[in-house]
């Protein structure tokens, strides 16, 4: 038994670092593709972090709604608006759209669903570019 109380213990520790690593719910990718899963009224992954330069977008909506994904460029003004870069079509369920591709620059975007009210219920993200 103290052994396995050890183990356990160290386990708990480990998990407590990693915890602490990083960004929280950031994925974080450096491959030149992103899948974007949608549903009511999430973009899964919600927070994203990618290498600047070429990528490609690829959505599937598994939710029971049309739903799209828009990229923004989140503007430097308070109150300005969001400078739209790339859009998919608008999916049925179950429905994969055409990928969109773009050159993206270091920055940050807004992945987003700008259908009806979806943005206000919760169906948006952020997309960091880093260098």
């Amino acid at each position: 038994m103290p052994r396995s109380r050890t183990l356990l213990a160290a386990c708990a520790a480990f998990a407590v670092v990693l915890a602490g690593c990083g960004e929280p719910d950031v994925f974080r990718t450096d491959r030149p593709i992103l899948r974007i899963e949608l549903d009511e009224y999430r973009i899964v992954p919600q927070n994203v972090s990618v290498k600047a330069g070429r990528m490609k977008f690829a959505a599937r909506n598994t939710g029971r709604l049309t739903h799209n994904v828009v990229v923004q460029l989140v503007p430097d003004k308070v109150g300005a608006k969001p400078i739209e870069i790339g859009r998919t079509q608008t999916m049925q369920p179950q429905e994969e759209g055409e990928p969109i591709k773009l050159q993206l620059t270091p920055g940050e975007y807004r992945l987003v669903c700008t259908i009806a009210n979806h943005d206000d219920l919760g169906q948006f993200g952020t997309l960091k570019v880093r260098r």
